[in-house]
């Protein structure tokens, strides 16, 4: 089977996706009005990520239009009300239901452990170092409630592409630290990069592929297959990195043919001593100009 080309013809402009992009919001707001309603039945309270004020205040609104007590401190411009806003969403015997906060006022000193388990990403901040700042927030020396995270993502949005843009940046940044993937160079270091960066989000499938196709073919089950073999390579190489030198332009799509999700890769798959199977994994899908020298 072949890699199925890019076809610029039936590729819009990425300005369909921004027109679509209130409307998005408001459903995603929607999602974590049901989420803060879901919890308040456990008995359970929630800690929201935003970026923008204007979202944080939006959200604020819907909430306490649902009848449930929420706060949202990235509008509060005295520090004061913040820290007291803080202080009763960490105490048990207060009733808030939510609190609410952008990722550049979260990550200013505040705690927010101490009575909340419960974590939402309504959507994606600029950078990972910012995700990962958030994301680690609730967790505090002796507690004994596991933390949950959830994530709002919806499909064919501009999720995808601050998705896209989130791994990029963090794995441009891990390329660069000579610590990690020893004797791994090159393009490979960029694959092993974005496994990390997988890893980290809690996503099965790499975004390395991604990064060669048009927007509307990101989400497709050929790049997500792509994506996954990508991240097979990566764990093959933390375990292996003596053998990076087998993974090449010329052997690369061999190896994937040879296998498919769900299995391990294995020293026989990168040394070419399994042939290709009917449902393997093809590589270079929608690649935007097509194939090029060199590609992994």
């Amino acid at each position: 089977m072949a890699a199925k080309p890019h076809d610029p013809d039936s590729a819009p402009n990425v300005s369909v996706l921004v027109q679509k992009h209130e409307d998005v919001m408001i459903q995603k707001m929607g999602w974590a009005v049901d989420k803060v309603i879901n919890f308040n039945r456990q008995g359970k309270r929630v800690l929201i990520y935003v970026k923008e004020n204007q979202t944080a205040s939006t959200l604020n609104e819907m909430i306490l239009a649902a009848g449930y007590h929420s706060r949202d401190i990235s509008n509060m411009s005295s520090h004061s009300d913040r820290g007291l806003a803080i202080y009763h969403f960490n105490d048990a015997k207060q009733g808030t239901d939510a609190l609410i906060t952008t990722f550049a006022v979260g990550k200013v000193g505040s705690n927010f452990y101490g009575a909340c388990h419960r974590g939402l990403i309504l959507e994606y901040p600029n950078n990972l170092d910012d995700l990962v700042s958030a994301t680690s927030c609730l967790q505090s020396i002796g507690q004994t409630e596991a933390v949950q995270w959830g994530t709002c993502y919806i499909h064919g949005t501009l999720d995808m592409l601050q998705d896209l843009i989130l791994a990029r940046k963090a794995a441009a940044k891990l390329v660069l630290d000579p610590r990690r993937y020893p004797g791994i160079t090159g393009e490979l270091r960029v694959i092993c990069a974005f496994h990390t960066v997988a890893i980290i989000v809690g996503q099965t499938s790499s975004r390395y592929p991604r990064a060669r196709v048009h927007w509307t073919n990101m989400e497709s089950d050929e790049i997500k297959r792509e994506g996954l073999f990508y991240s097979a390579v990566a764990k093959f190489l933390d375990e292996n990195p003596e053998s990076a030198s087998k993974f090449n332009s010329e052997t690369m799509a061999k190896i994937a043919k040879s296998w498919k999700p769900e299995k391990g890769l294995t020293m026989d798959h990168v040394d070419g001593k399994l042939p290709p199977i009917e449902d393997g994994v093809v590589l270079y899908n929608y690649v935007v100009g097509g194939f090029k020298e060199g590609m992994l």
